[in-house]
C-alpha cells in the first residue's frame, strides 16, 4: 500500500488526490481489509494497463471488497458488470484501488455521485449512483449469457431427475411454502407476493433523519450491501423498526 502522490491515474491532471491508494490490488489485499474495516466511503478501481476505472461506494468497504475479491461473485455477473469482467480479465496485479473519500452514510450517495460526474468513470455503465433500476443488459450481453447456459454449458446437461425428486419438484411448485420453517399452504397471490419480496421487489434504504440514501432493484441486493441475510431485510422491510439506524421502505 502507498500514498500515491505521483501516480499514473491523472490525479494531478484533475486536481484529485485519494485518500489512500493501493498500488497493487493483489499483494496489498490484506490490507485493503484491514484498513477498511468498520468504514464506509467511495473508492475507485483503476486498471493499469487501459487506464479505465471504476467509482463505487459502501456503508461497509471491507464488505464490498470481500465481494470483488470473490472469484465465484465476479464470474456469476461479468456478463453485466464491466469492471467484474475486467478483474477477471487482467487480474488484480493489475488494479489499484483509491479510496476517494471516508464519509458518513447518509451522504455516500451524493459523494459518489459527484466523483462519477467528476472522474467520468468508463467502468460504470450506469451514470446515476446507488441506482440499477432500469438497467439492461444488451442484446449482445444476453445472446452471450444464452449462449453460456445452454447445452454442455449448462449445469443439468446429461443428467436426468429421479421419479423421487420429480415428485418432490411438483409438490414444491404446487401450493406449500416454508415460513419460519414449518410447511404451509399459500394462494396463488400470496406466492407471487412472497416471490416479489425476494426477487423483484424495489427497496429504499433511508437513515434516522429518514432521508433517501439509496435504491435497490431487489431484497437480495440489499442483503448483499449490508452483508446480512433475505431473511433479515425482510423482517424490517415496511416495519416502523431500524436496521442500525436505518430503515427499509418497498
Amino acid at each position: 500500500m502507498m500514498n500515491n502522490n505521483n501516480n499514473t491515474n491523472n490525479n494531478s491532471n484533475i486536481g484529485l488526490i485519494p485518500v489512500v491508494t493501493y498500488s497493487n490490488a493483489d499483494t496489498n489485499k490484506s490490507i485493503i481489509y484491514e484498513e477498511n474495516k468498520d468504514k464506509s466511503g467511495v473508492y475507485r478501481w483503476n486498471n493499469l494497463i487501459t487506464g479505465k476505472s471504476y467509482i463505487g461506494s459502501s456503508i461497509s468497504l471491507s464488505g464490498r471488497f470481500s465481494i470483488y475479491y470473490s472469484l465465484s461473485a465476479l464470474k456469476k455477473k461479468q456478463w453485466s458488470s464491466a469492471i467484474y469482467s475486467s478483474l477477471l480479465k487482467y487480474g488484480y496485479s493489475k488494479f489499484s484501488l483509491d479510496i476517494l473519500e471516508y464519509c458518513e452514510p447518509e451522504v455516500l450517495i451524493s459523494r459518489e455521485q459527484f466523483y462519477i460526474d467528476f472522474l467520468k468513470p468508463e467502468y460504470n455503465i450506469l451514470k446515476i449512483a446507488g441506482n440499477r433500476l432500469g438497467s439492461k443488459h444488451s442484446e449482445a450481453t444476453k445472446a452471450l449469457m444464452s449462449i453460456k447456459q445452454k447445452g454442455i454449458n449448462h449445469h443439468f446437461f446429461g443428467k436426468i431427475h429421479t421419479e423421487e425428486t420429480r415428485k418432490k419438484i411438483g409438490s414444491s411448485l404446487k401450493s406449500i411454502v416454508r415460513v419460519n420453517t414449518k410447511p404451509k399452504v399459500v394462494k396463488a397471490e400470496t406466492r407471487l407476493k412472497l416471490s416479489l419480496r425476494s426477487h423483484g421487489l424495489s427497496v429504499k434504504v433511508f437513515d434516522k433523519s429518514n432521508n433517501l440514501i439509496k435504491q435497490f432493484p431487489t431484497i437480495t441486493s440489499v442483503a448483499k450491501y449490508f452483508n446480512i441475510s433475505d431473511t433479515t431485510v425482510s423482517r424490517y422491510l415496511d416495519k416502523d423498526i431500524s436496521y442500525k439506524g436505518f430503515t427499509f421502505k418497498s
